[in-house]
């Protein structure tokens, strides 16, 4: 059985930790997504931490339910689908995008923001987050927009 290679573990830590960020903006705990991934807690914040990903970007979604309780945000479900739920029901308008990279190509870093305005009040609201792929950025920057959206 071949060992594996660096460039082996290198991308599977990028896998781990992409899957981390979207556990974490789902609602996890460090220490349970730690878990579910089967690494030790202080291993995934030294990998978040080494992939430039800012863990207070990464807290859980934490908005009330999509009820009739008023609230506009999600629960457990995926920052994004949540953000695209809202558009669909009119209560924001569709979200814009803009994701930059920075870093080598070998290792680079993803900084994504999410714009939308909320219908209700005509408020425009922003959401930034960072990651190591384009789709964790993504997500964490869903996750703080829905946090400024639970808020208003």
């Amino acid at each position: 059985m071949d060992l594996p290679t660096e460039d082996d573990r290198r991308r599977e830590r990028a896998r781990v930790v992409d899957i981390a960020q979207t556990l974490l903006s789902g609602g996890l705990t460090i220490r349970q997504a730690a878990e579910s991934l089967n690494v030790e807690t202080s291993t995934l914040k030294a990998w978040l931490k080494e992939a430039g990903i800012q863990i207070s970007l990464a807290v859980p979604v934490t908005a009330g339910s999509s009820g009739s309780s008023g609230g506009v945000g999600s629960g457990e479900r995926h920052p994004v689908s949540v953000l695209n739920e809202l558009a669909q029901q009119g209560r924001i308008e569709t979200v814009t995008w803009t994701v930059e990279s920075t870093g080598p190509s070998h290792a680079p870093a993803f900084t994504a923001a999410a714009a939308t305005r909320l219908l209700a009040t005509n408020t425009p609201v922003r959401g930034e987050g960072s990651g190591a792929s384009k789709a964790a950025a993504r997500s964490a920057a869903a996750a703080a927009l829905l946090a400024r959206l639970d808020a208003e």
